[in-house]
């Protein structure tokens, strides 16, 4: 779309954003025209980053086709989620995973999942040296907790400061509370970890600084990701109380990606493959 401007006019500051190229720019950048692009009767928010929980990529028939139900639904970035089965070929299953991904037509990073018996400090420096936003570490009993010497994984942190964070895969002790023995391992030994437990695909923001992947995304900064979703006012849309950003049960009309279009009234318009993006600095501005 080149550059151009527009105005967001439910923002109570900073309404007036400037588009140049694939991001946000806070001042005119050279001497090419400008244009506005009209945003009245329309609701902006900030492209979605997920976690592809509830269709995931790696068991899909179709990878493209899961990703465009996500771009249909507002994201801009999907966190995708690899299990890591080996200790010793993990890293050529890695490999191996990154070419099925190669044609997604939205940005993508990579999460791995490791279950607590594979984790090692190792895959820890690896995945953090691949820039990865986090590591999953899979549990299915509190046993797993117990059974690692976190001191080796806290220390193979250090370097790139990678976050942790738990899945729970435990269907029978309904009553432990594996967010509170997980909060007990991480002050006991200092282990860096996304600090909001990520139940829900969407990313908290919180989750997003922790991991690196705010301020590339995720938000109107400037020298940002120009990745936004525009909603038509009226169209029976319900804020979420908590956070008047998220909507429910709604769908973007139109899902803009680096300064682009790519979604326009569940019609998905660019199917040009994406990069996979990479975390630099986690842990940013934290």
């Amino acid at each position: 779309m080149g550059a151009y401007w527009f105005l967001d006019q439910d923002a109570n500051r900073r309404p007036e954003f400037t588009v140049h190229g694939s991001k946000f720019s806070r001042d005119r950048v050279g001497g090419v025209r400008y244009v506005e692009m009209i945003t009245e009767g329309f609701t902006i928010t900030p492209g979605f980053i997920m976690l592809d929980t509830k269709e995931p990529l790696e068991q899909a028939s179709s990878p493209n086709e899961t990703a465009e139900n996500y771009i249909k639904r507002g994201c801009t970035l999907l966190v995708v989620k690899h299990l890591v089965t080996s200790i010793r070929h993990y890293r050529e299953k890695y490999d191996h995973f990154l070419k099925t991904l190669e044609s997604l037509p939205v940005p993508f990073m990579v999460t791995p999942v490791i279950p607590a018996h594979l984790l090692n400090p190792e895959m820890v420096r690896y995945f953090s040296r691949k820039g990865s936003p986090f590591l999953c570490v899979e549990v299915q009993c509190p046993e797993d907790l117990d059974s690692l010497k976190w001191e080796w994984i806290v220390q193979a942190q250090s370097h790139r400061r990678i976050p942790l964070t738990i899945f729970v895969k435990d269907g029978e002790n309904t009553s432990v509370n594996y967010t509170d023995l997980w909060s007990q391992r991480c002050e006991q030994y200092g282990m860096i970890r996304l600090t909001d437990v990520q139940e829900d695909e969407w990313l908290t923001f919180q989750n997003l600084k922790d991991s690196g992947i705010y301020p590339n995304r995720g938000a109107f900064v400037y020298g940002g990701q120009a990745d936004y979703n525009l909603f038509r006012k009226g169209g029976g849309s319900t804020f979420d109380e908590q956070d008047k950003f998220r909507y429910h049960n709604a769908v973007p009309d139109v899902t803009v990606i680096g300064g682009r279009i790519v979604q326009v009234q569940q019609q998905v318009i660019d199917h040009r493959s994406k990069q996979h993006v990479r975390v630099n600095v986690h842990k940013h501005f934290v």
